[in-house]
């Protein structure tokens, strides 16, 4: 399984060559498909959220779909992902996306997807992985909304030492991190955890924190 979890997306020149090297070839002749669904539930300006789209279509790849899975039905996201070189999960509410991984079929489908494909995960898109969303700011009214995919063994905090995110501070994080049960990795914008098979490493211009868990998991 190889993944590029990131804070911000291919914001950096050094994620773009990240990316490249987990897939083994030039993105110029690969497709992206984007899932953009944690994004709709979040009101306002979207600039961020272009941002995403265009620094994927400046990293070069031959093609960047948009597929939204909560827009669309199994047969006709299916074919579209499976076409795709690269998956990627945007930012936006973590709630709102796993929700929909799960109601769509495709957090079932994706080991399966990622077994000959990179996923790239942006903010909300990274967390998800993890084993639990204790981390994430936004709401979960039921229980299962906190549990997460758990396709990763450790936890992501994006925008570290970001002003618009006051409570993705180092400082916040380590008091947090006093609670948990899982490894942490706080991401500046920039920056990602890089996971080849069983080898995870940092890339990226931006700082990072890794915290190990407090408590036994």
């Amino acid at each position: 399984m190889k993944l590029l979890l990131t804070s911000a997306g291919l914001c950096d020149p050094s994620l773009v060559a990240a990316a490249g090297e987990l897939v083994g070839r030039p993105l110029s002749g690969l497709r992206a498909a984007v899932v953009p669904t944690a994004a709709n539930v979040i009101a306002g300006d979207k600039g961020w959220l272009i941002a995403d789209y265009v620094n994927l279509q400046r990293a070069g790849f031959a093609e960047v779909d948009i597929v939204d899975v909560s827009a669309l039905e199994a047969d006709i996201w299916g074919p579209r992902l499976e076409a795709a070189d690269v998956l990627v999960l945007t930012g936006g509410d973590t709630t709102h996306l796993l929700r929909w991984l799960r109601r769509s079929g495709l957090a079932d489908r994706l080991p399966g997807l990622l077994a000959s494909r990179l996923l790239v995960g942006i903010s909300a898109g990274s967390m998800v992985l993890g084993p639990d969303l204790c981390l994430s700011a936004s709401a979960k009214p039921q229980p299962e909304d906190s549990v997460g995919l758990g396709l990763v063994d450790f936890l992501v905090l994006p925008h570290l030492g970001s002003p618009y995110f006051p409570n993705a501070s180092e400082e916040a994080l380590r008091a947090a991190a006093r609670d948990l049960a899982h490894p942490v990795f706080g991401l500046a914008d920039g920056t990602a955890v890089a996971v080849d098979g069983d080898g995870m490493t940092i890339v990226g211009a931006g700082a990072h924190v890794r915290l190990e868990p407090a408590t036994p998991r």
